[in-house]
């Protein structure tokens, strides 16, 4: 069996996770503050599995930081039972991107959610050589090497704990998404 095959049953799509006027709402705040993020290439640096750096911004949203978000729209948000145990706001410039990387600690849902529709930007889960060999991304799909998520508006992108691997390419255009971990 190949990873990504041993991985799907770990994948899920909630439509419209967030609706459409809350997303922008959330974009809308963040374009108003450019200083709540932090450079994650400098600060709480995410490595990838093979040491590569991300090169992208994130503000945490919780009791103590972004209070307004936090208690507006997670506060009360439920899955599965279960309450935040962080929310993280994403930014991204035109290139910036995430590399292939397995996350850490503990999760037990963790929805990645896009707060605009651009089909050119996306989330990738699969076998991290489609990445690092720079092997077209519509190919490796094709061949099921990885699982695309473009990004839809509001859409909930989940995945069960913390082994899958998974990446965001060089953005073509700024994006902005959400990471809740429950």
């Amino acid at each position: 069996m190949n990873y990504l095959n041993s991985i799907l049953p770990l994948l899920h799509i909630h439509e419209n996770y967030l609706n459409e006027k809350i997303c922008d709402e959330i974009v809308e705040y963040a374009e108003k503050r450019p200083n709540i993020f932090r450079d994650r290439s400098k600060e709480y640096i995410k490595y990838g599995i093979d040491g590569e750096i991300g090169n992208y911004y994130a503000a945490e949203i919780d009791n103590r930081s972004l209070i307004p978000l936090w208690e507006k729209y997670f506060k009360n948000l439920e899955f599965d039972g279960l309450t935040p145990t962080e929310v993280q706001l994403n930014k991204y410039s035109e290139g910036s991107f995430i590399p292939p990387h397995k996350d850490e600690g503990i999760a037990f849902h963790t929805i990645s959610i896009p707060l605009q529709t651009n089909n050119d930007n996306y989330l990738i889960f699969g076998e991290s050589e489609v990445y690092s060999e720079g092997i077209n991304i519509d190919k490796a799909e094709k061949e099921g090497k990885i699982k695309v998520f473009r990004d839809k508006k509001g859409y909930g992108y989940r995945f069960e704990g913390t082994q899958p691997i998974h990446w965001v390419p060089p953005v073509k255009s700024n994006r902005y998404s959400l990471v809740v971990i429950f």
